[in-house]
């Protein structure tokens, strides 16, 4: 028997006729354009120049411009897509032979229909590459894939064609396998994350170190974090020079933290094998994360990832990056990770990042980067991390520890009961809120309220009045008292 020809050299499911006639019906009706966008969205357009068109089309119909063959070409000119898009002579002959603008909402559910097609082909294909994974684990692949391929999936009468959704009480019944992470508490599978920081708080730092920790399972990646399976990464870290970015690998690698990692795990993308994120580079990308395996791609920084893409303030040019970002994540089945700078220092976890609030929107794991501190020799620096996890446990607080002079030289611990104390009572007056310690030390509220529920625990402090504003005493007075028990840590 002849061995059977790996999925990916299938051809995927389209129909090139139906999505021509859609074009073609809405230059020449734009009501057309109504009919369809309740049925499909750029990303079911298979081929490339019909998804630009389509795009544009949408767009002008957004602005409240007439969409015919001169605002349509001219859209696309000014976005600079227009020959990428097949140029004026093709979109001209989409109105050749157009069936009845009628029709539109069955080319549209054709469109549709081999869009979900492509869709269960990738996921398929996804989860042939997992299974001949030769590190495969049978419970891991279930627990990601859920019921989908083994016939005991909740898809109606099996044709689909059953009832969409299900009754509350059905629904209640349903087993749903929990969020997988390839790091626990911080990076979930195939999902999304985002770093936000102040420049100079050793993102990349965190980034390349993770990189190489989670080459391997273990307990304690990075002293803290738990791996259950070597995580592949494709680490793009096009913030700094090439040289910069291997001597800080080489710095780590050389260290007996970061002897035992596996190299087969960590793939490199430097600065000038990205010429711009563009539909080309993402197209080849795709392909070698595909090839190469990948369970997790970074992309630090975002900065020079967006660069040349648009406005990042912009919601819609913010929006289309995301879109080509999910779409990595969508064919390759890897977690994205962004690393993105922060919009000020007194932010909150959610409104810290730069530019369009899409950023944060986007991301499952939003990871934030606060209060640096360098010791006198300038030798060790502390960061703290907080994070927020909308698929799971969120990581406890903790700090980072850069110290290339260790053994360990990056580390991250557990932000013990009195860190940032001295700090505090060099900083606030004889008393103090919780807003003066949040501004004090340069953390959230939240963060603040933690640290004073805990030396309060610890009698480091005392309430001396009541707040009355807020369900937690928001404006409540605190105190350190005169003689503070223990050594506090530094």
């Amino acid at each position: 028997m002849k061995p059977q020809p790996a999925l990916e050299k299938t051809p995927l499911p389209h129909n090139i006729e139906a999505e021509r006639s859609i074009l073609g019906a809405i230059l020449l009706n734009n009501s057309a354009l109504e009919q369809a966008a309740e049925i499909i969205t750029p990303k079911d357009i298979f081929h490339e120049h019909h998804r630009k068109i389509y795009l544009a089309e949408l767009e002008l119909h957004e602005d409240a411009v007439p969409v015919d063959l001169v605002t349509l070409c001219d859209r696309l000119a000014t976005k600079g897509e227009l020959e990428k898009a097949g140029g004026a002579a093709y979109i001209s002959t989409l109105m050749d032979g157009v069936p009845q603008v009628s029709n539109v909402a069955h080319y549209a559910h054709i469109v549709k229909e081999k869009a979900e097609l492509r869709a269960i082909v990738k996921a398929a294909e996804l989860a042939q590459r997992q299974a001949l994974d030769p590190a495969a684990n049978v419970d891991t692949i279930r627990t990601s894939w859920g019921k989908s391929f083994n016939g005991n999936g909740h898809n109606g009468n099996g044709n689909g064609h059953g009832p969409i959704g299900s009754s509350l009480m059905d629904f209640l019944k349903m087993d749903f396998p929990p969020a997988d992470h390839l790091v626990e508490e911080l990076i979930p599978r195939g999902g999304s994350a985002l770093i936000v920081a102040l420049p100079h708080r050793m993102k990349s730092f965190f980034t390349t170190g993770l990189a190489l920790a989670c080459t391997v399972a273990g307990e304690k990646a990075l002293g803290k974090l738990r791996v259950e399976k070597p995580v592949r990464t494709m680490l793009v870290q096009v913030e700094d020079h090439e040289s910069t970015v291997k001597k800080r690998i080489s710095d780590f690698m050389t260290s007996p933290q970061f002897l035992d990692c596996d190299p087969d795990n960590l793939w490199i993308v430097k600065r000038s094998d990205f010429p711009g994120f563009t539909k080309e580079w993402q197209t080849r990308f795709m392909k070698q994360a595909k090839e190469w395996r990948a369970d997790l791609i970074i992309l630090d920084v975002l900065r020079r990832i967006f660069q040349g893409f648009g406005d990042m303030n912009s919601p819609k040019d913010s929006a289309a990056f995301l879109e080509m970002v999910d779409e990595i994540r969508e064919e390759t089945g890897a977690a994205v990770v962004l690393v993105h700078h922060e919009n000020k220092k007194d932010a909150d976890l959610m409104n810290a990042a730069a530019g369009s609030y899409n950023f944060p929107g986007w991301a499952n794991v939003v990871i934030q980067f606060k209060r640096k501190t360098i010791t006198p020799d300038n030798r060790v620096t502390h960061v703290e991390i907080e994070v927020d996890n909308k698929l799971g446990v969120s990581a406890e607080p903790m700090r980072m520890v850069l110290d290339l002079s260790s053994t360990s030289p990056l580390r991250l611990e557990a932000i013990e009961d009195g860190v940032g104390v001295s700090d505090a009572i060099k900083r606030l007056e004889d008393t103090w809120t919780v807003r003066d310690l949040s501004e004090a030390l340069e953390v959230n509220k939240s963060n603040a309220y933690r640290r004073v529920e805990k030396w309060l625990a610890k009698k480091l402090c005392r309430r001396v009045s009541s707040g009355k504003k807020g369900p937690r005493g928001g404006l409540a007075r605190y105190e350190f008292v005169s003689e503070l028990p223990g050594t506090l840590p530094e």
